[in-house]
């Protein structure tokens, strides 16, 4: 699954079709991407639970792409829900933002 994180326009979107279009249209110059594999996850988090991860309302940090594969979908939904609750704490409208399915 590739998740979308925007901030200036916070939510959230889950494509759980890797072709999906709309994840290739997203590719900026320095776009930053992260995966979440079971064996990086405490790793992984540490990012979010430490805030090494910055937004802005500027193009470098206004959003993020994050590739989870974990053992099953409800897991990866799962580490969705976590990660919203995560960057919420720092960045308010994140908490409430949306968590959409594209596809």
């Amino acid at each position: 699954m590739w998740v979308y994180i925007n901030y200036p326009n916070p939510h959230f979107t889950m494509h759980r079709d890797c072709n999906c279009r709309m994840i290739r249209m997203h590719s900026k110059h320095n776009q930053r991407v992260r995966r979440a594999r079971i064996s990086n996850l405490d790793q992984f988090l540490l990012e979010f639970t430490e805030q090494r991860l910055p937004f802005a309302a500027e193009s470098t940090l206004n959003d993020i792409w994050i590739e989870i594969e974990l053992d099953n979908s409800e897991q990866e939904t799962g580490l969705v829900h976590v990660l919203q609750a995560l960057l919420g704490r720092r960045y308010g409208p994140l908490a409430d933002a949306p968590i959409e399915i594209h596809c």
